[in-house]
């Protein structure tokens, strides 16, 4: 049997407003994940746009070989 090993986790409390609060919930509530998976995952979508920012590329969606939104990050 293989043995996973984790990283130990670091607590972060954070302050929100109303309609941050609100869209962090409808997406938890959407993706049936929880509120903490929800920000990790948007960290991790911020850092490969950062990554690829700072490359000179470029973060979008794409639909019928057409962008339909780009993200950037500044």
């Amino acid at each position: 049997m293989t043995r996973k090993v984790t990283k130990p986790r670091k607590r972060l409390n954070l302050d929100l407003n109303p309609d941050a609060y609100e869209l962090l919930r409808k997406l938890s509530d959407e993706s049936g994940k929880n509120m903490a998976e929800v920000l990790r995952t948007g960290l991790a979508i911020y850092g490969i746009a950062q990554e690829e920012g700072a490359k000179g590329r470029d973060l979008a969606i794409v639909e019928d070989e057409k962008v339909v939104k780009q993200i950037l990050v500044p």
